[in-house]
């Protein structure tokens, strides 16, 4: 999967924190999951974009080196 390796290369460049790739991408697949549903199934654009921003600042602070 293309996700997945560019997952293992940012984990062997240090860009983000990790062992296995597969960690990383099942979280960001349930994050882009999360807001799809939420674009089908929601109606209001600023609930969308807010747990969009939430989303991925949780995603990001988890998996990034601090």
């Amino acid at each position: 999967m293309i996700l997945e390796s560019k997952f293992q290369d940012w984990i062997d460049a240090k860009v983000i924190v990790g062992g296995v790739s597969k960690t990383p991408t099942f979280a960001f697949l349930g994050v882009v999951d999360s807001i799809l549903l939420e674009l089908v199934y929601g109606n209001d654009e600023k609930r969308l974009k807010d747990k969009l921003e939430a989303s991925w600042t949780v995603f990001w602070r988890g998996i990034s080196h601090q």
